[in-house]
């Protein structure tokens, strides 16, 4: 069939029937594409970070430059410091040792969990490998976050300022 008796047929068929007269139209104006989604904005999980700030002022110890203390001052500093973070991440994760003790012997199958062990030293072959604890690593076992306000957001404050007023 040539294109102008196409066309022509196509015509009548355009004029005298809606349905396919619509769906033409459609074919030939097609509506514009649905923009696209804005993208999520970036939020931070920062709440076991705010639990260290607001219990053991870690951010506040980390953030201060210590280079004018004496090692003294430092450790006692410190020595609270580290008291009150360790309180509260024995609060909330229940976190254990992977393997033994620092020094011991230990021996890694092939095909072992990169995620949980890391080998060092001369590592060659196929294995299995054998060597010593060099570290015991640590896993969570139990996690019990609260939520906290301010740390899951798109603009985390980890600490409110705060204000004295008198």
């Amino acid at each position: 069939m040539n294109r102008l008796a196409l066309a022509f047929q196509a015509f009548f068929k355009v004029l005298f029937d809606e349905a396919l007269a619509r769906g033409v139209a459609e074919a030939l104006n097609p509506p514009p594409p649905e923009p696209p989604a804005p993208p999520e904005p970036v939020r931070h999980d920062l709440r076991v970070l705010a639990l260290l700030q607001r219990d053991g002022r870690l951010v506040d110890f980390l953030m201060e430059s210590i280079d004018d203390y004496d090692d003294a001052q430092v450790g006692s500093a410190a020595r609270d410091i580290h008291a009150r973070c360790r309180k509260t991440v024995q609060d909330h994760f229940r976190i254990e040792p992977i393997g033994g003790a620092e020094g011991s012997k230990a021996s890694v199958p092939v095909g072992y969990d990169a995620s949980a062990i890391r080998l060092t030293g001369n590592v060659g072959g196929e294995g299995p490998w054998s060597g010593s604890v060099s570290h015991p690593g640590w896993q969570v076992v139990e996690v019990r976050v609260p939520d906290v306000p301010g740390a899951w957001s798109e603009a985390p404050v980890l600490q409110p300022l705060e204000v004295e007023v008198g």
